[in-house]
């Protein structure tokens, strides 16, 4: 006779976790303590998370063990998830997450599919950034007299949300107007989660960058740029301890080359990239493919360009990643704008919107054509940005 545990324990379903099991699991020399470290670290956070109930041990091992959670971020990392980030049109509060392996995403690329929508906690509208399986989200409130900013940090998979954060405040006078955006990423010197704030204001055409760390008291304005930096993104995307963004430095309102704003996280410096002479038109965008910067553009109206940087400490190292004609992508270069998404293996994933669809494409660099374009016409969503996202212990405080 099978008990209906054993049932469970053959179909690969987690079992209940009875009273007696709890006590079994809690007694010391049942097993190494390195041992269950080890086996826990595999597990999904989702299993962990119920786990804690087993005893007052495994509550602590899990919740606050730092070797575990570091062990477990790393087996994580290996098979990191996508996060795909949609805004529903009209509806700052509704974002459509897509969150799957790479080859879920392949079989079924619908927004709506096989993924749950992520709400913000409240008062929280805007997710700007993920790092470590943290999400960065940022909430405001605007005045006659200033605009107030406030981020906070959030772990889906756990459920714990950081409190929010020391307001930046940016006070408005004769002819002031700001543009801020923010980017968000690990200094692994320090052992600590930062938010960075470009501040642009246009009546000074200066940019200044202001940096929250996760626990402090205050932001820190840590840089004043001039000529002032026009981004392109309003996310900064983060690799290696850095923060970039694409855009052009200008003074007088006259615009120097196409560059890349880093932000060293470690140092609390900047520096600017140089980005090989294009034929852009209207649009460039960056991201993040296969732990490369990467910069995309559309050429003379016909052709779809990406460039990747292997070494953000050496410009020699752009190299040209894919160029495709929009008529071997079958879509016109006048919808809203193209953009990369992420890689899997020879495919790129890349997005775009027109009136009444989200679109993505599918496409086989290796054999330069198309493999799937999936377009859905029941909701009309913008898209935001696409990250990697790996489950994680990590405590947001």
């Amino acid at each position: 006779m099978v008990s209906n545990g054993s049932k469970l324990y053959m179909l690969g379903l987690p079992q209940p976790i009875s009273q007696d099991f709890g006590k079994k699991t809690a007694m010391a020399g049942i097993l190494p303590h390195e041992l269950i470290l080890e086996i826990l670290s595999w597990l999904p956070v989702t299993s962990l998370m119920r786990f804690r109930c087993v005893s007052k041990t495994w509550k602590f091992l899990i919740s606050d063990d730092p070797y575990l959670v570091k062990l477990h971020m790393e087996r994580s990392s290996r098979n990191p998830q996508i996060l795909l980030m949609a805004r529903q049109r009209y509806k700052s509060q509704c974002f459509m997450a897509r969150l799957g392996s790479l080859p879920c995403l392949i079989q079924n690329p619908a927004p709506s599919s096989c993924g749950r929508i992520l709400r913000c906690p409240k008062p929280y509208k805007y997710v700007f950034g993920s790092c470590n399986g943290l999400l960065s989200l940022h909430h405001s409130l605007s005045t006659n007299e200033c605009e107030e900013h406030w981020v906070c940090f959030w772990n889906p998979a756990t459920k714990i949300c950081s409190r929010p954060s020391p307001s930046l405040r940016l006070n408005y006078g004769m002819g002031v107007q700001y543009d801020i955006n923010f980017g968000f990423g690990y200094d692994d010197r320090r052992d600590s989660y930062k938010v960075v704030a470009m501040v642009l204001d246009s009546s000074t055409q200066r940019t200044s960058v202001w940096v929250y760390c996760m626990g402090d008291v205050c932001w820190r304005r840590t840089i004043m740029t001039s000529p002032a930096f026009l981004t392109f993104d309003s996310n900064g995307y983060s690799l290696n301890g850095t923060v970039n963004w694409i855009g052009y430095s200008f003074e007088e309102s006259k615009f120097e080359e196409l560059q890349i704003f880093l932000y060293d996280l470690k140092n609390d410096s900047c520096r600017y990239l140089s980005v090989p002479e294009t034929e852009a038109s209207e649009f460039t965008s960056m991201g993040v493919l296969n732990g490369c910067l990467c910069v995309s553009f559309d050429e003379r109206r016909t052709v779809f360009v990406v460039l990747t940087l292997k070494d953000v400490g050496d410009e020699r190292s752009w190299s040209r990643l894919v160029s495709v004609s929009y008529e071997t992508l079958n879509i016109s270069p006048y919808y809203d704008y193209l953009q990369t998404l992420c890689m899997w293996g020879d495919l790129l994933f890349l997005a775009y919107s027109e009136i009444g669809a989200y679109n993505i494409i599918i496409f086989n660099l290796k054999e330069n054509k198309v493999e799937r374009t999936e377009g859905y016409y029941k909701k009309v969503f913008s898209l935001i940005f696409s990250c990697h996202y790996a489950p994680s212990l990590i405590l947001p405080i």
